[in-house]
């Protein structure tokens, strides 16, 4: 059946409608958030993808002699796709990002159209998880690179069944989009060097060199955007990474914590759910799956391992690159951040492992999975937008509005720490510099020391917004400074 024909099959309808429902969801949970489901991070991808925007290229605003605000702590992929989304359509960075998430699933949905055909739209639920549906429905480089983890896969399983060389570029592409969402990025290139040793063993040296060329110019470019970086900022990546303060013990018992957290259907947080998730899949398989339709789960063609294969093969990589990292560095906790990508891998695995039974079993498998997800669906996408349209917190369009009426008191071309996250964007001007602080920073600094590493400037004023430090490891002068003030904005004396 050519695509377009399966595209308007009744498996495709089902596909699209809950494309089209899914993202629905997506937008009305962001639009009553009160932050929109932003983060820090999340502002600083908008910071400069408004930036772009106004034709200020990879920096934002800078008053500082000697000071880069380069962008380098990220890669600069997902700000340009928000940027680029934003010119063609005329959005603000804020629902243009919305629409990049949108524009991923919809391109993650024809890959697993194009990989499984009738039994996609069953697949396809998956991404109701609380994983997969936690990160959509955020503003954060994760959701393309999940589009990129699948899009590796889907040329690896191409390539590897035709050895046709356009499924190198597949390969190509997929690894530098992987890279250009989030550094870690980088093991695409690795895994298709892998594939490339693969045919090594297999004395097949075509397609060997193939895998290596196309692996080896994914480092090339990423090295040297690693050595623009180091040029720009004095830094690899753009900030100094601490080492690691956590004991082996901590850090063990957090991991375990993490991927926990991780096998919890229904949300991402230790809540006790976990249990329910067992209790909902074993409910699946006793109501609808005979057991030898278990069985033969462990009789499939071996041209059916193929996909579940490589999903379990680039998920494990991708998990073993994110624990070594943060075995080596301090950064955020092992959650669905950082563990999602692995997830999202191990998911796909499974529900492709069981999308290749025979025809006979496929119909108990396809109950069995509608229902587990079908609850899954209900719990973490439609109720959270029941919730939030009862509930009376700003949206976030109040809360935008909220930031722009505050902020019209900084004069324009100023310099601010501790500021809203939202004037990240909304106020271009600014530039934003954060206080160091511990653990994110080798060493709290005090006033005296930001005031020396701001001055000389020629912004027209330094200011502090006023917030509770509490729960951070800052310096006390501070400390000082916030229970001294009641002022929304504290002027920096010089």
């Amino acid at each position: 059946m050519k695509p377009k024909k399966r595209l308007l099959a009744a498996d495709g309808l089902w596909l699209w409608l809950f494309f089209l429902v899914y993202s629905a969801a997506l937008l009305v949970r962001a639009a009553l958030d009160p932050d929109g489901f932003l983060s820090s991070d999340s502002a600083h991808y908008l910071q400069l993808a408004q930036s772009i925007l106004n034709g200020d290229g990879l920096s934002t605003a800078n008053y500082v002699d000697g000071m880069s605000t380069y962008f380098a702590t990220w890669p600069v992929g997902y700000p340009v796709l928000i940027a680029l989304t934003a010119f063609i359509s005329g959005l603000g960075v804020f629902w243009a990002a919305k629409v990049v998430n949108i524009i991923c699933l919809g391109l993650c949905f024809l890959l697993l159209q194009r990989l499984f055909r009738g039994r996609s739209a069953v697949l396809a639920l998956v991404f109701s998880i609380s994983t997969i549906s936690s990160l959509f429905v955020r503003t954060w480089s994760e959701v393309p690179f999940l589009f990129g983890l699948l899009w590796l896969v889907f040329g690896l399983t191409r390539f590897i069944q035709t050895e046709k060389r356009g499924y190198i570029a597949h390969l190509f592409f997929a690894s530098l989009w992987l890279f250009f969402m989030r550094y870690i990025g980088l093991i695409g290139a690795g895994i298709v060097g892998l594939v490339g040793f693969y045919y090594l063993v297999r004395r097949r040296w075509k397609p060997m060199l193939l895998c290596w060329v196309s692996g080896s110019a994914v480092l090339a470019i990423g090295g040297f955007y690693l050595l623009v970086n180091w040029a720009k900022t004095g830094l690899f990546t753009g900030m100094e990474r601490i080492p690691r303060r956590d004991t082996a013990a901590e850090f063990v018992t957090m991991l375990r914590d993490g991927v926990l957290s991780e096998l919890d259907l229904f949300s991402v947080e230790m809540n006790g759910s976990l249990l329910a998730s067992v209790v909902l899949v074993v409910l699946a398989l006793v109501l609808f799956v005979r057991p030898r339709y278990i069985l033969r789960l462990f009789r499939l063609p071996r041209e059916q391992w193929l996909v579940p294969g490589l999903c379990l093969f680039v998920g494990a990589v991708y998990f073993t690159g994110i624990v070594a990292m943060r075995w080596s560095a301090f950064f955020d906790p092992f959650n669905f951040r950082l563990l999602g990508p692995a997830t999202f891998m191990l998911a796909l695995a499974l529900v492709s492992w069981i999308a290749g039974v025979d025809k006979r079993a496929w119909p108990s498998w396809r109950r069995a999975l509608t229902l587990v997800f079908g609850v899954v669906f209900l719990v973490t996408v439609a109720y959270p937008v029941y919730s939030a349209a009862e509930s009376d917190e700003a949206t976030y369009r109040e809360t935008a509005a909220s930031v722009s009426e505050t902020y019209q008191a900084i004069p324009e071309g100023s310099i601010i720490a501790f500021e809203n996250i939202h004037a990240r964007y909304l106020r271009p001007d600014i530039q934003f510099i954060k206080v160091h602080f511990r653990p994110y920073f080798a060493e709290p600094e005090s006033l005296t020391e930001f005031r020396e590493r701001v001055t000389p400037n020629d912004a027209a004023g330094v200011y502090f917004q006023h917030e509770s430090l509490q729960g951070y490891d800052y310096d006390a002068s501070f400390e000082i400074m916030m229970q001294d003030n009641d002022k929304t904005f504290i002027p920096m004396r010089q």
